[in-house]
């Protein structure tokens, strides 16, 4: 047994320097590979340095050009070029320029060729605009408001675009008329862009549809004011307000008031409303202007 130990240890120490030459052919072949392809990844040829815009409107080209190529300069972990054709952050860019962009509603990118970028953006639409503070209108509602907000006033330089998602996208400028129709309240801060004027889009979306068909009971809505999350007042024209909430459905809400309009004289009196209250369910309230008792 002792004579053999020589030769174990002989047998062991070569093969610990065999498994030391595998490892380091490996680990030289792998060391070998990454730098081969980091060198090929920042070949100019395979790089992206130009951008394809397709359907932006407002949106520039050359300013989506300038953020793009911004967002790719570096490299990851300082060996692989980010604007690398084959592995571009393609997720991480498209975030980065919906952020940059609020216009942006959609976005797609996909390469052109090796060196170009065509990126095809869908633009958010307009179709409400909201405005800071609360319209210099007098109602107990509006006394109200006027609490939690900055101003009583309307400035109307700070009024900003909402799509259809309730997301506020841009500044708006001063419009003559109804061009649009405007939101108050809920939000106090100078600069909204990216935000929801409403959290729920399934909530915006009602109240707009529940606005809408005001119209059809010849009441002309001219703005919505928020009180909070759940209530609101629809100003019509003439001063009279539209008190509602959102926590029973606003079709049926509507429906309410379809049939108080039309089973009360009040359809021929809407110019001298003062208020109708659709807050209690099947519990309907009104008052006309220059009237002490209210009706329901």
């Amino acid at each position: 047994m002792i004579s053999n130990l020589p030769q174990r240890e002989e047998f062991l120490r070569k093969k610990k320097k065999k498994k030391i030459i595998k490892y380091s052919i490996i680990f030289g072949t792998i060391v070998i590979f990454i730098a081969l392809a980091s060198y090929i990844s920042h070949r100019p040829s395979i790089r992206i340095s130009k951008i394809e815009l397709t359907g932006g409107v407002l949106v520039g080209e050359k300013d989506l050009e300038t953020k793009t190529l911004e967002y790719l300069e570096g490299s990851h972990i300082w060996l692989f070029p980010r604007g690398n054709a084959f592995w571009y952050p393609k997720t991480a860019l498209r975030s980065y320029l919906k952020d940059n962009f609020k216009r942006i509603d959609t976005i797609e990118t996909n390469l052109k060729d090796f060196h170009t970028l065509s990126i095809r953006i869908t633009e958010r639409k307009p179709i409400a605009i909201w405005c800071k503070g609360a319209p210099n209108e007098s109602s107990s509602f509006l006394a109200d408001v006027s609490s939690t907000t900055s101003s009583i006033a309307v400035d109307n330089s700070a009024c900003f675009f909402i799509d259809q998602n309730s997301t506020i996208f841009a500044p708006s400028p001063i419009f003559s008329g109804d061009a649009y129709f405007k939101y108050y309240g809920l939000l106090d801060i100078d600069n909204p862009i990216g935000l929801e004027y409403i959290a729920s889009t399934t909530k915006f979306i009602e109240i707009n549809n529940f606005v809408d068909s005001l119209k059809s009971l010849s009441l002309r809505p001219q703005y919505v004011i928020a009180k909070n999350n759940d209530e609101f007042s629809a100003i019509i024209s003439g001063g009279g307000e539209i008190f509602f909430d959102t926590k029973k459905p606003l079709f049926s809400v509507f429906e309410n008031l379809k049939a108080l309009l039309q089973t009360t004289a009040l359809s021929k009196s809407l110019n001298s409303l003062d208020y109708i209250d659709l807050r209690y369910g099947n519990k309907l309230f009104y008052k006309l202007k220059n009237t002490n008792n209210p009706g329901s």
